[in-house]
């Protein structure tokens, strides 16, 4: 699993191979760095946030707001056929909760297959 991090003009820096605890140490950071106010929204990202990712297409995007808001973002890649992928509206998961939701989806992400991660999380589906 790649680990990449963004630099204060939110490009992507990539920062390596990562395994689950070590993603799961810098969430924690993140995590705590949502309680600081910071001066601009790039700072705030910058410390915030991170992605993981298996490949070019297949990743995870995890911001830190604060208490009970921490954001995952994800492109959908698994669909049941051509015509659910041509005509389905919803294209992206968005994931929305507190510190144990952002540690079970960094868990999952490791811990499963993209499909079946894509179907435990389905109701998160959005445009």
């Amino acid at each position: 699993m790649d680990l990449y991090r963004f630099d204060r003009n939110l490009h992507v820096v990539e920062q390596g191979q990562c395994d689950c605890d070590a993603a799961l140490a810098i969430f924690e950071r993140c995590y705590e760095d949502g309680f600081t106010s910071y001066d601009s929204g790039e700072d705030a990202m910058v410390a915030t946030s991170f992605g993981l990712s298996r490949s070019e297409t297949d990743f995870i995007e995890i911001s830190c707001h604060g208490q009970e808001s921490v954001t995952v973002h994800s492109d959908r890649l698994c669909y049941s056929s051509y015509l659910s992928k041509t005509f389905s509206a919803k294209h992206h998961f968005f994931i929305k909760g507190g510190k144990a939701k952002g540690v079970e989806i960094i868990r999952d992400y490791f811990g499963r297959e993209r499909q079946m991660f894509e179907a435990k999380y389905a109701d998160f589906l959005c445009r």
